[in-house]
């Protein structure tokens, strides 16, 4: 059977979109702009088996990255499913502002790891960084040392509650913590609210919860001069501003996205 005749007599029936082509190309090893040279290639009963069963579960709303068991990131190809969040391109800008700040052999300490996109993109980037991350989900931890290990990153994952006990001080503290409030959570589109795990997005406070105690702690964490960098939600930086104010830090970056958004946070 071709790809085309597969296509033509899948149930359900699905319109042509950019998470479609996404995953065809992923599932035949080609590019998206050369789908169209493939639609007459024969597929075997294996790869047959593989695509209905994908074409299903988009069907039913799950992100496309689940499905494939993977996801990109700064370049790398990191396994993702439903341990952790899938790693946006809008955090591909914080990566950027770490590298344009951090000192030969400084000492990094990322909190929420997830997948362990963050700190994995700076010790590829920077070998000579030192890095720790950490992470309250076990099953996240897991994940995360397996992509290390794919793309040789040394990398100290532990267990915690935001901060490692004994750990530190560090030159820099970074963070992309969960920041959706209750009431955005339920906008959200249903591939990441009844997909993604909700403890990776939802926080208290109206999404500032986290923040609040990051900056309770960070003083105890950072080294003298030490810097930390968050992104954050596009309409908290004000209030998360006025938190690192008041817990006696001072903010020397506000920057946008790509997209023009408000998104990413420093202080010292």
């Amino acid at each position: 059977m071709t790809l085309a005749s597969l296509l033509a007599g899948a149930e359900p029936k699905l319109e042509p979109s950019a998470d479609l082509a996404w995953l065809l190309a992923g599932w035949l090893d080609c590019s998206v702009p050369a789908l169209t040279l493939q639609l007459n290639r024969e597929l075997d009963p294996a790869r047959q088996a593989l695509i209905r069963a994908g074409l299903l579960r988009l069907a039913q709303g799950e992100p496309p990255q689940y499905i494939l068991g993977k996801a990109w990131f700064y370049g790398l190809e990191l396994l993702v499913d439903h341990r952790v969040l899938i790693p946006r391109p809008e955090t591909e800008g914080l990566v950027e502002l770490a590298l344009q700040l951090l000192e030969p052999a400084a000492r990094v300490l990322e909190i929420g790891t997830g997948s362990g996109a963050i700190a994995i993109a700076l010790k590829h980037e920077r070998p000579d960084l030192a890095l720790t991350a950490t992470d309250i989900s076990a099953a996240a931890l897991d994940l995360a040392r397996a992509n290390a290990s794919r793309h040789g990153c040394l990398i100290g994952f532990l267990a915690a509650d935001l901060y490692p006990a004994g750990a530190g001080p560090f030159d820099l503290v970074i963070s992309n913590p969960p920041y959706i409030s209750a009431a955005d959570y339920g906008e959200l589109e249903t591939k990441v609210r009844d997909f993604e795990p909700r403890q990776a997005l939802l926080a208290e406070e109206n999404g500032l919860q986290i923040y609040r105690r990051l900056f309770a702690r960070l003083h105890n964490h950072l080294a003298d001069n030490g810097l930390s960098l968050f992104e954050h939600g596009f309409a908290q930086r004000e209030a998360i501003t006025a938190l690192g104010t008041q817990a006696g830090f001072t903010c020397f970056l506000a920057q946008d996205d790509l997209a023009g958004r408000n998104r990413y946070l420093g202080f010292r």
